[in-house]
């Protein structure tokens, strides 16, 4: 069984290689993103979903924008109980076109 910091690991590297293929195939640029965390709030408000709906997508992985990590490996049900969720800003505007811009941007947002 892998812990979470491999899998954490082996997911950036895989994500690094595969945008730099879409980037080479497409041209596009990628924008800046804040480098604060984004929590299931933030990324609640950010794209307009429930943060019930953020936390579900995640663990059952409909919604790969992050992983969500219970006792040091990857959660495999919302009962798992206390679950640390990991949110990418880049995988949410790959998935959602929207920018994490950060708290402050958001808060000016609404």
């Amino acid at each position: 069984m892998e812990n979470a910091e491999s899998l954490v690991n082996k997911t950036a590297e895989i994500h690094e290689f595969a945008s730099e293929v879409v980037r080479m195939l497409t041209g596009a640029k990628i924008p800046e993103f804040s480098s604060e965390n984004m929590s299931v709030a933030d990324t609640s408000k950010l794209i307009g979903l429930p943060a019930t709906a953020i936390r579900a997508g995640i663990v059952y992985g409909w919604l790969p924008i992050g992983i969500a990590i219970h006792n040091n490996k990857p959660a495999k049900s919302l009962s798992d109980g206390r679950i640390t969720y990991i949110i990418s800003p880049r995988k949410v505007w790959e998935i959602t076109g929207h920018i994490w811009k950060g708290k402050e941007a958001l808060t000016r947002e609404t």
